[in-house]
């Protein structure tokens, strides 16, 4: 069973007028527009080719909706490229995170910093929308808020909630469109803050902690006194594994960390587990994915080296790296890290990186207001929970698997993960995991139980450790002989 939730307060404040202060963040605290381009210039990774134009990949190209057609149910091909735009923006937004972040362990939820962006864009004008969308890989007259309202809609029914809900100062004059719009699109009600900080910080976070089912308290400490909007949302997501793993067989066992040291975790085991996983050439990694029902699936891509880093694995990210038509469950022995992951973002300056510097200098929000405002914070947090619960697959389904051979997949090293929704493939999160128990003092292992000697032993599973990272991910042969024997370090 997964556990999820995500969650996203974007801030508002006024720029000129009666509240004219700027809050604690805001484009005082932020580096000019000249330095941060130069920024994201020396930053940035190898990203731009995911950048979406209006030719799609067949080299046709797909036309735009006009402002009134949005209203539409969204074709198959506007479908389809949402879910390009959102691994694109998934690779774009994680790559940069993890460049700047210390912690261990990282977990976010791309959709829910999507559904607040396509939120704001629906009050954004001028560039300010313009650099929305790039940012969003959706090109211009796509109708983001209406195709992202959509397809949330039809994600995974009974297994993801989503909610939504705007905050705002007493006698504030908001438009009456855009808040029609989020009620409509996004199910955000309209809620006046009291102007009294304690009481409005306790209603926010009884908000919080009841869309998240009590997972995420206390998320708020506090709120600039300029502050006039919030826009909120939060996700949930409750998965079973479509094979459950078997609570009497998970037991203590190690995680290398790096070639020298391990640490303990509490890993889960099966002996014939129904698996789709695969080897991408460059870079060296493997893939995996463990169902649940309904459509998603936990998604491993585990590096068969130690030095990477998560731009090297997520350059050149796409639908198509992640997915193989011909590819069939395989039963396979497998170990899975049972994980417990808890991550609080300020997402200011990762934005500002990725092209929205604007939206924290001098955005034009006409569309939410005739007062000029600004963003003055975006505050994100996921926690991530894996356990073993899950639901049983069909005999008829086991039976047949059986009688295939057996192969192993052992998750004991640093890998990255994504939630994905199957049908559409949109990530839902998207993490990392170096160390599942970060409080663990690491052990010295012996240099026989080292993962890297054991598969290298094998001349079929010989991946070539002098090859340096390609600039494309490229999909290796899918044959019997290719899926490595892993076997789980004692």
């Amino acid at each position: 069973m997964a556990l999820l939730w995500g969650f996203l307060v974007l801030s508002l404040s006024c720029l000129q007028g009666p509240c004219s202060m700027f809050s604690p963040v805001s484009a005082m605290d932020l580096p000019s527009q000249q330095q941060m381009s130069e920024q994201a210039q020396k930053k940035l990774p190898p990203l731009a080719l995911l950048k979406l134009s209006n030719q799609d990949l067949g080299g046709h190209a797909i036309p735009e909706r006009s402002p009134g057609d949005c209203k539409g149910t969204p074709t198959a091909e506007e479908t389809r490229r949402l879910a390009q735009a959102m691994m694109a923006f998934t690779a774009d937004l994680f790559s940069l995170v993890a460049q700047t972040s210390t912690s261990s362990n990282l977990v976010l939820s791309p959709l829910s910093v999507a559904l607040a962006l396509s939120h704001l864009a629906l009050g954004a004008r001028n560039q300010t929308l313009q650099s929305l969308e790039e940012v969003l890989h959706v090109n211009t007259g796509s109708c983001l808020p209406h195709l992202l309202s959509h397809l949330c809609q039809n994600l995974g029914p009974g297994t993801i909630r989503l909610a939504a809900r705007i905050y705002l100062r007493k006698g504030f004059p908001i438009k009456e469109d855009f808040l029609e719009q989020s009620e409509r699109l996004f199910g955000a009600k309209p809620v006046k803050l009291t102007g009294k900080q304690e009481e409005d910080l306790a209603n926010i976070n009884q908000w919080v902690k009841e869309a998240t089912e009590g997972k995420i308290e206390d998320f708020l400490s506090e709120l600039p006194d300029n502050t006039v909007l919030l826009l909120l949302n939060a996700i949930h997501f409750h998965g079973f594994w479509r094979t459950k793993f078997d609570q009497s067989l998970t037991q203590k066992d190690s995680f290398h960390l790096d070639e020298r040291f391990t640490v303990p975790v509490d890993m889960m085991q099966a002996q014939s587990y129904p698996l789709r996983w695969f080897l991408l050439e460059q870079p060296e990694t493997q893939v995996a994915h463990f169902p649940f029902k309904n459509n998603m699936s936990f998604v491993v891509m585990m590096p068969t080296h130690f030095d990477w880093n998560v731009s090297q694995v997520l350059a050149n990210l796409s639908l198509d790296t992640l997915y193989h038509p011909s590819l069939r469950e395989k039963p396979t022995k497998v170990w899975l890290p049972k994980l417990h992951l808890k991550q609080q973002l300020d997402l200011v300056a990762t934005l500002s990186q990725l092209g929205l510097q604007e939206l924290f200098q001098n955005p034009d929000l006409r569309g939410i207001s005739n007062r000029s405002l600004v963003v003055s914070s975006v505050q994100h947090q996921s926690t991530v929970e894996l356990s073993e619960v899950g639901v049983e697959a069909a005999a008829a389904t086991s039976t047949a698997m059986n009688r295939m051979s057996i192969s192993s997949f052992a998750v004991n090293r640093p890998f990255l993960f994504f939630i994905m929704e199957e049908t559409l493939g949109i990530p839902l999160f998207v993490g990392s995991v170096r160390n599942p128990n970060p409080s663990a003092q690491p052990q010295l292992q012996e240099q026989q139980d080292s993962p890297d000697n054991r598969v290298f032993q094998n001349e079929k599973a010989d991946f070539h450790r002098d090859k340096t990272f390609g600039p494309d991910l490229k999909l290796a042969p899918i044959l019997e002989e290719d899926y490595p024997q892993f076997s789980n370090p004692k």
